[in-house]
């Protein structure tokens, strides 16, 4: 009997990291900028839907953090958020400080040669921010935009993306999303590409602010308009689990947790 219960907590545990929590509590160790709203963002003080970030007084909240919230339940871990950089996510996951990045990163080719990804738990369209009395802003075309200060996130698609404009000024990119609006709203640069729930929360809170969709629009992949869990190389058995636990999310229920982060952001 005691051999039959050991057996049920391991596979109760299995895809939990059992160090970290209060007496061995399984964690499910999840990364996170919490600076890329409406997916992630930092509040003070607590709610009911945020979640505290780990080794702080702060709070995290938006997309990723219901979405963490759900899986970990699934899983039957108690969850822990940590506030990494967008450029250190990976080798914290690689470093085994987290079990999983959910910070709105997309599955591309050069990421998968150290991470695997989960299937994808978003899918959205890239748009244009600018200032509502920019001259670009009536731009529809991938051309109509020379002449342009264009500025992206540090190794990020945003970032590749401007090379499509044509003739534009492509300034060296900003390491968050928070320092790339302040170079808008300050004019250092006039435009930046977003996907467009993080524009839309960008704009809902900045109200000098808009983004365009263009008409015909920027060259991408599938999987560049999707964004995925990334997880450590090799670890199946955690993907699998993760994996199961997402399938379980409808993508009504996706979107309905994306509007709400999105109201919730811009109160």
């Amino acid at each position: 009997i005691l051999m039959m219960l050991l057996l049920v907590i391991v596979m109760f545990t299995t895809g939990c990291n059992t160090t970290g929590g209060q007496d061995n509590t399984p964690t499910f160790i999840v990364g996170m900028e919490c600076g890329y709203a409406p997916f992630n963002w930092t509040e003070n003080e607590k709610t009911d839907t945020n979640y505290p970030i780990y080794g702080t007084n702060l709070y995290a909240e938006g997309y990723d953090v219901q979405i963490a919230k759900i899986i970990a339940e699934q899983l039957g871990c108690k969850l822990v958020i940590k506030a990494i950089e967008w450029g250190g996510l990976i080798s914290a996951l690689e470093s085994n400080q987290i079990d999983a990045i959910i910070a709105g990163m997309s599955d591309t080719e050069d990421r998968r040669v150290n991470v695997d990804f989960t299937a994808p738990y978003y899918r959205s369209t890239h748009v244009l921010v600018m200032a509502k009395d920019s001259k670009y802003v009536n731009g529809k075309t991938l051309n109509d935009f020379e002449g342009a200060n264009v500025v992206g996130q540090t190794d990020t698609l945003y970032d590749s993306l401007i090379d499509q404009l044509t003739n534009v000024n492509h300034l060296t990119p900003l390491e968050d999303v928070p320092t790339i609006i302040t170079s808008i709203t300050s004019k250092r640069a006039d435009i930046t590409i977003l996907e467009e729930p993080v524009a839309k929360g960008v704009v809902e809170t900045n109200p000098l602010l808009t983004y365009i969709k263009l008409e015909q629009g920027f060259n991408v992949s599938e999987e560049d308009v999707c964004v995925a869990i990334a997880l450590r190389k090799g670890d199946t058995e955690l993907n699998e689990k993760v994996s199961t636990a997402l399938s379980q999310i409808t993508e009504d229920q996706r979107a309905k947790l994306m509007d709400e982060a999105i109201e919730r952001n811009a109160e």
